[in-house]
């Protein structure tokens, strides 16, 4: 029994394997979706990409474990899809071949994973991953409110002040400031509220046109500026845009459980809990 290196010919029966175990929450990786549709193009956009790369264990001609890792190289980071397995002894076998692959090359993985999956769990304490946070995953249908907003998407004048306020709200996250403007277009928007003093909060989502379904990534308000609602009316203003202009079906977003202000204001907007999972981190340097 070994691991190999997942190819283009088998995408559509990984993503059916997948897809049967990432609908259920003792197998749930928050990464991925639960669709077929969505899991194939997932694996194909990491099939094209020269520094990710995927692994799969077969069993009686069948697909019986999966571990993609989604790599940076340039920041030396990568988040896991999976494992998912049929059989615990097959965890290693897909870890030992992803940390030989990527030797040298990565330092710190990450693994988002519903609190019921308790095979990814063992995973992480087998391996050395520590628990980072718990995160509610919730979900908003259908557009609430059809009142006609103003939409403010971020001028070029404030991209510099974006970058500031995104890096030192969120200054450990996926995305720089400076990476989220590189990837500003009209599915990526960064809604903005500001004043004659400058900018005072942002709200960053992205909108995926195939499953028409928008998620809320970061909301930052300047520390200074807080408590007058600057966040509940950039959340609206998005909600309004992803439903009215764009014609998402669906939102979502994620946010620390022990962060109950944010979730009482997602839960006022329409927001229901959908999951909730454990963020975990390996760094191998440590």
């Amino acid at each position: 029994m070994k691991a190999d290196i997942l190819d283009h010919a088998n995408l559509m029966q990984a993503s059916e394997f997948i897809a049967g175990m990432n609908s259920l929450p003792q197998c749930h990786i928050g990464y991925l979706g639960t669709s077929k549709n969505d899991i194939f193009h997932s694996l194909e956009e990491m099939n094209n990409d020269s520094e990710s790369a995927a692994f799969i264990v077969w069993k009686d001609g069948a697909i019986a474990g999966f571990l993609g890792v989604d790599a940076d190289l340039n920041k030396g980071t990568a988040e896991l899809w999976g494992p998912f397995v049929q059989r615990y002894e097959f965890m290693r076998l897909l870890w030992e071949k992803a940390l030989h692959y990527f030797e040298g090359n990565l330092h710190s993985y990450f693994l988002f994973a519903d609190t019921a999956n308790l095979t990814a769990a063992e995973f992480a304490a087998r391996n050395g991953f520590k628990l980072q946070s718990a995160q509610t995953c919730m979900e908003l249908k259908g557009n609430p409110s059809n009142d006609l907003r103003d939409v403010s998407l971020l001028p070029p004048h404030c991209h510099s002040e974006f970058i500031h306020l995104h890096d030192t709200v969120f200054p450990h996250t996926y995305y720089t400031g400076k990476e989220i403007i590189g990837r500003m277009n009209d599915d990526h928007k960064v809604y903005s509220s500001g004043e004659a003093d400058g900018l005072n909060g942002y709200l960053y989502a992205e909108y995926n046109r195939e499953e028409k379904e928008g998620s809320i990534e970061f909301i930052g308000v300047d520390p200074n500026k807080r408590m007058k609602g600057i966040g509940r009316n950039l959340l609206e203003m998005a909600i309004h845009d992803l439903f009215m202009n764009s014609g998402a079906k669906s939102i979502k977003l994620c946010v620390e459980t022990t962060n109950e202000k944010a979730l009482s204001i997602y839960k006022k907007a329409g927001f229901k809990v959908e999951r909730s999972l454990n963020f975990y981190k390996l760094d191998i340097r440590e």
